[in-house]
């Protein structure tokens, strides 16, 4: 007892004789003009609480923080423009999609690289239309409006998955959490099982992270499932639609007699594939060439002529005797579903074409201040509707022009009032904000 008293007694005269000191908090405000260019004097950090590598690690920190506070994504800093001191619209909200916001930079910054490219090149009036076209276009094709753009194609998005959404039952929404598991344990399994790895490989290869990446695929998912349900039903090509097709071709459709050349397939299936239709794609067409020999009505090579002909010399040869420009060769004319007699020379000439073969020679006849001899010298055949890889090529372009109908019939009926409207008024504000950041 004696002891804890004097121990008491001890502690109290102590913290008596001690002096007295009062905690506060100090303040230093830092103004926009301290952060200048000209050299200001260095004061040693003390601290005797922290050490010179955690008074480091904490200055870190916070530059860290304002730089993440300053700078708000590395997609505003990639549309950012480069002229200093310029006003610039950021995340400027342009309007919503079914209650949603829609930002600015969620249209721009996918084609921000061609926007800067066609800033530099293109004059202030002409970038906007440029912009403008990019976002929202409209056009006549294959009996129906065809509507396109990085704006259109936002919204049409949004409505296709709003509507799938707004389908599924309570069963197929748990699928469809189940699937972006089974997709996120595939991925990963593609990647050995590594989860970093998967997440670092997709983030290279497309520029987002690992779950927007999932959203997107069960995005797409879905409106894949709609149109299976909704459009594809509707769309039917028979066979009478690719009889029609290549009808326009020629009224001939018998089965050819000669395999046609390889290098002409390739040709007319390249142009079907950036959607030519059959009937303008040249290779497609039939054509022929027709071989003249022209002298005047007294040239004494006349009867040279009509015996080299007559002893059976080709006709570039005897062309090629008399002098004749191109070795007798005419011209090679377009065959339509008329045949000869649609083709543009005069009627005359026609009339004597019909009655010959592919190598025969008309005989010599009086046409205006000259004598004549013509010839066929070749004829290629439209394609025909037997061939196989253009007959199944043409049959799948059908299908998509008539999906394209049936899903721009679907699309309106999905459209508000005023909807559209909106949309278009949308890609104006767009265009205008592309035009401050990119042509200051």
């Amino acid at each position: 007892m004696v002891r804890w008293t004097a121990i008491i007694v001890f502690a109290f005269v102590t913290g008596c004789t001690t002096q007295l000191q009062v905690l506060t908090e100090q303040t230093n405000i830092i103004q926009v003009s301290d952060f200048s260019t000209e050299k200001v004097d260095e004061y040693a950090l003390v601290d005797e609480q922290l050490g010179t590598e955690e008074i480091d690690a904490r200055v870190e920190v916070a530059v860290v923080a304002v730089e993440e506070e300053v700078f708000v994504s590395d997609t505003n800093l990639a549309i950012m423009p480069e002229t200093v001191g310029v006003p610039v619209t950021i995340e400027a909200l342009v309007g919503q999609v079914n209650g949603r916001p829609v930002y600015a930079n969620a249209v721009l910054a996918p084609i921000s690289d061609q926007l800067q490219a066609d800033a530099k090149k293109m004059s202030r009036s002409k970038f906007s239309e440029a912009t403008r076209r990019l976002l929202y276009y409209e056009a006549e094709g294959m009996g129906t409006t065809i509507r396109g753009g990085r704006m259109y194609e936002l919204v049409i998005t949004d409505l296709l998955l709003s509507e799938a959404l707004g389908n599924m039952s309570k069963e197929q929404s748990y699928g469809v959490f189940a699937m972006l598991g089974q997709m996120r344990q595939n991925l990963a399994s593609s990647q050995g099982g590594s989860q970093v790895q998967m997440r670092q490989e997709i983030e290279e290869q497309t520029g987002i992270s690992t779950e927007e990446f999932l959203v997107m695929q069960r995005d797409q998912i879905l409106i894949d499932a709609l149109q299976r349900q909704k459009i594809w039903p509707k769309v039917n090509v028979t066979w009478r639609d690719i009889q029609r097709e290549f009808e326009k071709l020629s009224s001939n459709q018998s089965v050819p007699t000669a395999e046609m050349d390889a290098s002409r397939v390739q040709e007319i299936l390249r142009n079907m594939q950036i959607g030519t239709p059959l009937k303008d794609i040249t290779a497609a067409k039939g054509s022929i060439t027709l071989g003249k020999i022209r002298l005047a009505k007294d040239d004494e090579r006349i009867q040279q002529v009509n015996d080299a002909l007559a002893n059976g010399l080709p006709f570039k040869e005897v062309a090629l005797m008399v002098e004749e420009r191109n070795n007798g060769v005419w011209d090679s004319f377009v065959l339509d579903s008329d045949g000869i007699a649609g083709i543009s020379i005069a009627d005359a000439f026609k009339e004597k074409l019909l009655s010959v073969e592919t190598g025969d020679v008309v005989p010599a006849f009086e046409f205006g201040s000259g004598v004549f001899w013509i010839t066929v010298l070749e004829i290629k055949e439209p394609v025909s509707l037997y061939n196989r890889s253009i007959q199944i090529a043409l049959r799948n372009v059908l299908r998509w022009m008539q999906f394209n109908k049936e899903k721009s019939r679907f699309v309106d009926s999905l459209w508000g009032e005023g909807s559209l409207e909106e949309v278009k008024t949308m890609a104006d504000r767009v265009t205008n904000i592309a035009i401050r950041r990119f042509q200051q």
